[in-house]
């Protein structure tokens, strides 16, 4: 199944292996022969609340307020954040994700934070549902390498249908003053249409492609949403063959200046959950730091106290205490993948196991 024209794009896990060495430092690591480097990325979630209510959402945990497991503290003030950013800098982590424990912007001190991480030499990134970008500060998240539109629809029934909230005509209208904000300032940010597969919104991809093309935007992303998690409330059978039909219209879309990404390799043929490594090794690229203060081990578990690594707050060095500890390397050989659902590292996993432990692909030998 086609997922895009050019394989040198940001949504191609091959990326991963660009990260060869870093997979290398990880594997010895591993095997208590050196000290961990510093996460390629670092994922913040600056504050744990949404103003719509995704039945597909990753971070349920922060929206349903189970404080058991994730603690009373669900803003992390504005002041850490900048502080925050500094010490990223300065201990060597290349990219700053500010994604969410629901909408980021609703987070007053976000605002700035693109533009403050960019000038330490960061590239950033944010999530957004795009409801809030009407506001007049929205040309600071210009300055992020690229700005993923959460959608998922392209209707506005279907959007009130799967986001709970009458808000397609406002989100469509923000989005188009943003790209125009974009062109008309010279600004680079790539800004992407997001749209998560669910049963109810699987008959207007091609719809909502299209849709973000008249907009203005520079790239159309579609995947399956995870439906096999544990915490989600609907079927996890997608109509495989409408699904393929409308991917292929999609690219038909594609010009020049829009790009269309139908990402499903991280699924069987069927849009199910694949697991084909062994051993999750990869989780030590990325640091997820939640709205609770604390570092967690990997995006999927995010909230889940089993797999907090420890406090990142008030004082961000304190990373320094647990990352690339004991704690952490026993933490990371106790994951059984099999109590897990899609893995955002399996590609890097498989690289890892492939590519580093047996050198399938003979490295030494350009």
């Amino acid at each position: 199944m086609r997922e895009w024209h050019s394989k040198y794009n940001s949504f191609n896990s091959d990326k991963g292996l660009t990260y060869y060495n870093h997979y290398k430092q990880i594997m010895a690591w591993m095997d208590g022969n050196n000290h961990l480097p510093p996460p390629i990325e670092v994922n913040l979630d600056p504050m744990a609340h949404c103003n719509l209510s995704c039945s597909f959402c990753i971070v349920q945990r922060y929206l349903k307020h189970n404080r058991e497991e994730i603690g009373d503290m669900t803003r992390l003030p504005t002041d850490y954040m900048y502080r925050l950013v500094d010490f990223l800098h300065e201990w060597g982590v290349k990219g700053l994700c500010i994604s969410g424990g629901g909408e980021p912007t609703l987070h007053g001190g976000v605002w700035g934070l693109p533009r403050y991480a960019n000038s330490k030499g960061m590239k950033v990134s944010i999530f957004t549902n795009a409801t809030t970008l009407d506001d007049p500060k929205v040309e600071d998240l210009l300055w992020c390498q690229w700005i993923a539109l959460s959608v998922d629809a392209g209707t506005r029934e279907t959007y009130k249908k799967v986001k709970g909230k009458d808000w397609f005509d406002k989100i469509t209208h923000n989005i188009k003053i943003l790209a125009n904000t974009r062109s008309r300032k010279h600004y680079n940010a790539n800004l992407c249409y997001k749209f998560l597969i669910v049963p109810e919104n699987m008959g207007e991809i091609h719809r909502a492609c299209k849709l973000a093309k008249e907009l203005g935007v520079q790239d159309f992303h579609a995947r399956p949403a995870d439906l096999e998690r544990k915490d989600m409330g609907c079927s996890p059978n997608l109509d495989t063959e409408l699904i393929t039909e409308e991917f292929e219209k999609c690219h038909e879309e594609e010009t020049e200046d829009f790009h269309v990404y139908t990402v499903t390799h991280k699924f069987d043929e069927n849009f199910h959950v694949k697991h084909d490594f062994t051993r999750c090794l990869a989780t030590p690229i990325m640091l997820p730091i939640l709205t609770d203060g604390n570092g967690y081990l990997c995006p999927d578990k995010k909230m889940e106290a089993k797999f907090r690594l420890g406090s990142a707050y008030p004082d961000p060095k304190s990373i320094l205490d647990w990352w690339g500890s004991d704690k952490h390397r026993e933490l990371v050989k106790s994951v059984n993948i099999d109590n897990c659902s899609r893995c955002t590292w399996c590609r890097y996993n498989k690289q890892i196991e492939d590519v580093v432990i047996k050198d399938n692909m003979c490295v030494s030998f350009p």
